[in-house]
């Protein structure tokens, strides 16, 4: 025993960064949270850990998702994988920790916000809903009527106005825009998009010192299929993940988690 526990003065405690090799003391690891903006990265990982451990799954699981982990490292056999995780300074726990980890968050995710899905996704369903329309801008408002005249009549096509006269971006898709979200783009676009029938021209407006010409080509309204719904679980985790984030980094205590089922017995 040495001197210094004879003395009954604890050593400092020391934070490791690769495998049983201390480096920095606890008030140093501190000082570079600080410093290094790597603060939020822990906080981070604090809460993800908390998630991961409150999944428990079959050692079958485990083990075909270590090995689909391990197969997407280029791991094959029992002698690459000792020489992988002495490189990585792991053990075959870490191993596991990082094969399942995302699985594991997944599950609580689900298990917590599966049933509000439906209700995030009427929420969000202006956002998620996608249009195409075709534009066209100019500066000049008696061009712009113009314009609009002659589409009207069908005395050009908006193709080819586009090439002769919008002054923006969308020259080079020759005035088509999308799929993309209904509310994306300036509040007056949006507007007229949101109620717009396919195929309806609408009179030249402003925006911006443009005077804009746009046409509905076609709607494409969000459907709540199983990849929308494991979106919205995303979505709701995320929510309720960033402010866990935001109390650990301001000091305050963590919500607790909630409780999620066990597996069940293959």
């Amino acid at each position: 025993m040495t001197a210094t526990h004879l003395s009954g003065v604890v050593p400092p405690a020391v934070i490791a960064i690769a495998s049983n090799r201390p480096l920095l003391s606890v008030e140093e690891t501190n000082r570079l949270l600080r410093q290094q903006g790597v603060a939020l990265a822990l906080a981070q990982g604090v809460v993800l850990d908390r998630v991961a451990s409150m999944i428990t799954m079959h050692e079958d699981e485990e083990i075909s998702l270590m090995r689909a982990y391990l197969e997407a490292e280029g791991i094959n056999n029992d002698e690459a994988l000792s020489g992988w995780l002495e490189t990585k300074g792991w053990s075959l726990d870490d191993l596991r920790y990082f094969a399942t980890k995302a699985e594991r968050v997944r599950r609580y995710s689900q298990d917590c916000y599966a049933k509000q899905a439906e209700i995030r996704f009427l929420e969000r369903k202006l956002d998620l809903d996608q249009v195409t329309y075709s534009l066209l801008r100019v500066s000049d408002r008696e061009l712009a009527e113009e314009l609009h005249c002659q589409l009207l009549e069908e005395e050009a096509d908006f193709p080819s106005l586009v090439a002769a006269h919008s002054k923006g971006q969308e020259r080079a898709t020759r005035g088509l825009i999308g799929p993309i979200a209904l509310t994306t783009g300036h509040k007056a676009l949006v507007e007229r998009l949101r109620v717009s029938r396919p195929k309806q021209l609408w009179p030249p407006f402003e925006v911006a010192g443009w005077w804009l010409l746009v046409r509905l080509e076609e709607r494409f309204p969000a459907q709540l299929d199983d990849a929308m719904r494991a979106a919205m679980v995303d979505e709701l985790f995320q929510v309720w993940f960033k402010e866990q984030v935001s109390l650990l980094m301001a000091g305050e205590e963590l919500m607790p988690l909630i409780a999620v089922a066990e597996p069940v017995n293959p």
